[in-house]
């Protein structure tokens, strides 16, 4: 895409991003730090992306990770300099934690990309773009009602994937 195209692009997300970012940080400032960051990054790989609908989904994908970076400096700035058995049982219960979160995220991945292309997309919308029934509809021009069931039945195929897993134990 051109890059002229940017600007206008990324000062139209720039409200969605920052929505996403404060849900994810407790400071305002690290929020609008973390979606800095990320349009950085975006604008590294800006004349990568094919459309504007795919820079959109990077932009929340980079928001997300920075906003992650911003949460682990933190925790790291708050951990003590010292090492003792105590602090080496709870580094080693940490990377347990760690290693358990990116299974699950990397399987929560997987049931995301195997959903249909339609349920898949309506799911970005909703989990990334954090757009609301009503927005989705408007921009899909499809019905809030079958934008809904769409959004459920896909919540309940990850869910079914998630638990094939053994992921979730309902």
């Amino acid at each position: 895409m051109e890059p002229i195209r940017f600007a206008f692009v990324t000062q139209r997300m720039r409200p969605c991003l920052l929505r996403l970012a404060a849900k994810l940080l407790p400071k305002t400032e690290d929020a609008e730090d973390a979606v800095q960051e990320a349009l950085l990054h975006l604008w590294t790989m800006w004349a990568e992306l094919p459309t504007e609908a795919d820079a959109e989904r990077m932009a929340c994908r980079l928001t997300k990770n920075e906003c992650i970076n911003v949460l682990r400096s933190a925790r790291t700035r708050r951990m003590s300099p010292l090492f003792d058995k105590e602090t080496q049982h709870t580094a080693e219960t940490h990377a347990d934690a760690t290693l358990e979160e990116d299974e699950v995220r990397v399987a929560l991945e997987r049931a995301i990309r195997q959903l249909p292309r339609k349920e898949r997309l309506l799911w970005e919308m909703h989990t990334e773009a954090q757009m609301g029934t009503a927005e989705i509809a408007a921009a899909t021009a499809m019905n809030q009602k079958s934008v809904s069931a769409m959004l459920s039945a896909a919540r309940q195929r990850i869910r079914k994937t998630l638990r094939k897993g053994g992921f979730i134990n309902d």
